[in-house]
């Protein structure tokens, strides 16, 4: 199988392994198994995958060896979740008189994803307004300590002394202080009185923010974000004039470009959020989006990183 064939039939895989309805079998049963496996942990999809492996028909006459990999990282996942979003929820508690809007990973675990082990949480992030810091900081003492701060201040990072939490400004870490994030914000009170989780909108230009730090070469697993964000009712004016008055056009453009490459399911909604660019921005934005499109090229040679992050971060 050459190298286009074998690349077809590893994203074939991925899409059906990350699929919430998956197939009853893989598409592509040339995919190798081996470098599959690599791909998923690498992206953040191995909890998500080893589900649909372990509970539904996909997994009938899958390898064991390929099976067990994935299945360490879901026990894993769900024991690390478990443990943060408690961390965090008895924190929000603490400070249940400052409002603060989750991020990421523990504001879409459970409104996005049917089990919270499909979502690996990694870096437990919310947005707290400036003014409310130092209440923020010392409602939580008897929990939490601010271990340091970041990006001038604009982001604070707490611990317990295993977890860190992170409190930014804005949608992104080191964005600028973002009052629509708050006055859209849902509430969220399983986390506090005052917690929230930001609107559909503005989650996605927060996950495509945090991609663009990334030059878009981000893990899949925020594509799977976006991919059932953009399934959520949408205000897609809204979306593109924010994203232009906060410098995201650039990003959201590619980020979208390639949603609709990994999943093309949604390539209809992705399009609707894509916003227009000059001609020599898109040049730009289509370099990087061809040079993120296989998931399987886990490294890129020096600069390139930073060349894309200049095209598209904010």
């Amino acid at each position: 199988m050459g190298y286009i064939a074998c690349a077809l039939a590893l994203l074939d895989a991925v899409r059906a392994l990350t699929s919430f309805t998956p197939p009853t079998a893989l598409p592509a049963p040339g995919a190798d198994l081996d470098l599959l496996a690599d791909v998923l942990v690498a992206h953040g999809l191995a909890p998500l995958a080893s589900y649909q492996v372990e509970h539904t028909r996909l997994g009938y006459g899958l390898p064991a060896s390929f099976r067990e990999k994935l299945l360490g990282y879901y026990q894993g996942v769900v024991n690390d979740t478990v443990m943060k979003l408690v961390t965090l929820r008895g924190a929000l508690k603490l400070a249940g008189e400052v409002p603060v809007v989750l991020l990421d990973a523990a504001a879409y675990v459970d409104w996005l994803y049917p089990h919270a082990a499909w979502r690996p949480v990694g870096d437990v992030r919310f947005a707290l307004r400036a003014e409310d810091g130092a209440r923020f900081a010392a409602a939580v003492k008897p929990a939490l300590t601010l271990d340091r701060t970041e990006h001038g201040g604009r982001v604070a990072v707490f611990t317990d002394g295993k977890i860190a939490l992170s409190a930014q400004e804005g949608l992104w870490s080191g964005g600028p202080a973002d009052a629509p994030l708050f006055e859209r914000a849902r509430s969220y009170r399983a986390f506090g009185p005052l917690a929230a989780r930001p609107s559909p909108e503005d989650a996605v230009l927060s996950t495509v923010a945090e991609q663009a730090q990334l030059g878009l070469f981000a893990p899949l697993i925020t594509f799977v974000d976006l991919r059932e964000l953009v399934g959520e009712p949408l205000d897609a004016a809204y979306v593109k004039a924010r994203a232009s008055a906060l410098g995201l056009s650039r990003a959201l453009h590619g980020a979208m470009a390639l949603l609709a490459h990994f999943y093309p399911e949604v390539a209809e909604p992705a399009a609707a959020l894509s916003p227009e660019l000059g001609f020599a921005e898109r040049v730009a934005v289509d370099r990087v989006v061809d040079a993120g499109r296989d998931p399987a090229k886990l490294r890129h040679l020096r600069g390139v990183d930073a060349a894309a992050r200049a095209v598209v971060a904010p």
